[in-house]
């Protein structure tokens, strides 16, 4: 911008001429100036005497000033740099030493200097900004740079505050309106897809932001999703590490709504669920402004808060004023459940509606089905019996489940005979019957509903036949004895669950372990599908050596295998291995392999939800530390509200010469 301002309503054109000959005079760039001072010395230094004089006395004063003045001194009196909607506009949160700043990680979301850190400082440079004239341009100024290009949203809630517009010049903001031109979304839904525990990054879900329109397909509908702008070649746990400690910058990308369902629900067999929001168009206009201002804006990428989830709840926080979702809560790990919660807590949630996956579609319609439609399914699937037959055995109803259940099979196989599935989908097409009346539903319980993500717990056991107290704190998230409403059956995973335990007679307080991290997915094996069950853990436990003296072990585990659900009971088997390590064991190590079996069964007694489960592990010595390990394990909880229950468990480890014994009953409390 030039130093030198001068005002759309000055109509001296010749005037103008001269200030701009006087400027540019002035910095030395026009030649026409030199020229004429080298003829006339005394009349060169006498008009540059008064070009440059400070504040430029000869130009025409700088009428905006005080209006900029007047703007910021009234922001001050009404202490709008202090307030939620500015501090969400500029993405500032507490840090770990209390002091707001921005998680912003990139210079150009500021004019200030001290943007990042000082949101007074960052009002009153945009307030400027706004008013700035940029390169002496007095009409239309056409530049995609200028404040008022950068920062929509900003100015137009501090001209809510202010009341400035009529004052501003005007800015003809290019790129700006033209991108604006392809969000007339009349709708925004919040979705919100289930586990994934094949990949680290989606084991606790994720969400995305879908922008629909009035009288326009859904398929196409635009979806913004947050990420972490990782590296492919990062292995497993350079991916993790990165992702946990911020090696990532988080990026927001775009794809047609469509593109998404195939990624989610047929590929990645997860849920979907559809939360349509309350936003007005005035909110929503706002978001679209604001997803402006960070589109292109670096963030740092945390996966335990400063996530997905966490970004688009910021986002949803400039949108509606006053909800302060992210300044308010999550202030160390942000889950995606945890924030449609939020959500749903801050009145947002207009609508929900439930996606199956392509899996759980299946699984739903054949239960859905009587005997005969789904053996003759399956049987046109074998093609042990023709299409063409159905009309033999079934009703009209009956056949056309039969065919919608035999397309769906069909759909979800990688090397389906897509000859037979024409010829179903053109026998489907020949029954006068619509999808409707089929009589399929799919419904599943909703993530929101589950319990929340992080528990205290409460217990008191023996331990070969000594009397401890227990307490015990988890991160969170869930594991195989946790109410299982809102989470896909059998599924797990557990991070930092600690427990302290005070020993009666000895009175000492020991560590007694922590589950760094472990998962579990037992998922059914089905005649469309063989999903692999699989298990994995990090822990350190404290353990019992034939001398009788207790140390900790770094104990890893891994395991596969496959799982049948059995009349309502999961039952599995998987084959793997166990390293531990500890300078109590001999070579400091000891590494097994073994089996795995057991089952899971939910069921309700006395009128409470019950969780169970039972499991059995035999691991036999490969190296280091002498002696096979058997493991039996025996746990039951009641669910006693939403979040709390009591639990039962039993244990018995058997290696070399030892025989330990554990029972434990505890209270836990969900939060």
């Amino acid at each position: 911008m030039s130093a030198y301002t001068i005002q759309n309503n000055n109509n001296d054109k010749a005037y103008k001429e001269l200030v701009g000959i006087l400027q540019n005079y002035c910095r030395g760039v026009n030649k026409n100036i030199t020229s004429f001072a080298s003829k006339g010395l005394f009349m060169g230094l006498w008009l540059g005497f008064w070009a440059c004089l400070p504040g430029n006395a000869f130009a025409e004063p700088d009428l905006s000033a005080p209006i900029i003045e007047k703007a910021i001194q009234k922001a001050k009196l009404l202490k709008l740099a202090k307030q939620p909607a500015w501090l969400n506009l500029l993405h500032y949160k507490s840090n770990a030493w209390g002091s707001l700043v921005s998680q912003a990680d990139d210079v150009q979301f500021f004019i200030a200097e001290s943007g990042a850190e000082n949101a007074q400082a960052e009002l009153e440079a945009d307030l400027r900004g706004f008013f700035s004239v940029a390169n002496n341009s007095v009409d239309n100024i056409n530049s995609d740079q200028h404040a008022q290009c950068r920062f929509p949203a900003r100015l137009h809630w501090l001209n809510q505050q202010l009341d400035f517009a009529e004052s501003l010049p005007k800015v003809a903001c290019t790129r700006f309106n033209q991108w604006r031109q392809q969000w007339d979304a009349t709708q925004i839904t919040l979705l919100f897809p289930s586990m994934y525990l094949g990949n680290p990054a989606s084991m606790f879900g994720h969400t995305f932001i879908r922008f629909d329109t009035q009288g326009k397909s859904q398929l196409l509908s635009p979806t913004l999703s947050y990420a972490a702008a990782s590296d492919k070649t990062d292995s497993l746990i350079v991916f993790s590490w990165k992702g946990i400690f911020g090696g990532y910058a988080g990026h927001f990308s775009m794809q047609p709504f469509y593109e998404t369902l195939l990624e989610y629900s047929d590929i990645e067999q997860r849920d979907i669920w559809e939360y349509k929001l309350n936003l007005n168009q005035t909110e929503t206009q706002q978001l679209i402004r604001h997803l402006w201002e960070v589109s292109d804006v670096h963030f740092d990428y945390y996966f335990l808060r400063e996530n997905c989830a966490f970004r688009l709840l910021a986002l949803l926080d400039v949108a509606r004023e006053g909800i302060n979702m992210s300044l308010t809560t999550h202030p160390i790990y942000a889950i995606p459940v945890d924030t449609v919660r939020d959500i749903q807590a801050a009145g947002l949630i207009e609508q929900i509606k439930y996606r199956p996956s392509t899996h759980n579609k299946i699984k739903q319609m054949a239960q859905q089905m009587d005997s005969l439609s789904r053996a003759v399914a399956f049987s046109i699937v074998d093609k042990s019996q023709p299409v063409n037959d159905l009309n033999v055995s079934l009703n009209t109803v009956q056949q056309a489940q039969a065919l919608e259940l035999v397309n769906e099979i069909l759909g979800q196989k990688k090397a389906a005979n897509q000859t037979l599935q024409m010829q179903v989908l053109s026998a489907r097409s020949q029954l006068d019957i619509n999808a409707s009346q089929s009589g399929f539903s799919f419904s599943e319980s909703s993530p929101q509903t589950s319990h929340d993500s992080a528990r205290w717990q409460l217990g008191v056991g023996e331990l070969d036949k000594q009397t401890f107290y227990e307490l015990g704190f988890r991160l969170n998230f869930h594991d195989a004895l946790d109410p299982v409403q809102g989470f896909p059956t059998g599924v797990a995973i557990n991070i930092f669950d600690t427990r302290l335990r005070w020993y009666e007679a000895a009175e000492t307080l020991k560590l007694e372990s922590v589950d760094i991290f472990s998962m579990q997915s037992i998922v059914s094996i089905e005649k469309w599908a063989t999903p692999l069950s699989k298990k994995l853990s990090l822990q350190i436990n404290r353990r019992g050596f034939s001398s009788g003296e207790w140390h900790h072990v770094f104990e890893t585990q891994v395991a596969a295998g496959y799982a049948k659900n059995i009349s309502d009971i999961l039952f599995y088997a998987m084959a793997g291995g166990r390293l531990d390590y500890s300078d109590e064991l001999e070579n400091s190590h000891a590494s097994y392999v073994g089996l795995d079996g057991g089952f899971l069964y939910a069921f309700n007694v006395f009128g409470l939800n019950a969780q169970s489960r039972f499991s059995v592990q035999s691991f036999q010595r490969l190296s280091g530390e002498p002696g096979d390990i058997q493991l039996l394990q025996l746990g039951i909880q009641f669910k006693l509200m939403h979040n709390s229950g009591l639990r039962l468990e039993y244990k018995k480890d058997r290696y070399m010469e030892l025989e330990i014994s554990e029972a434990r009953l505890s209270y836990l409390y969900y939060f």
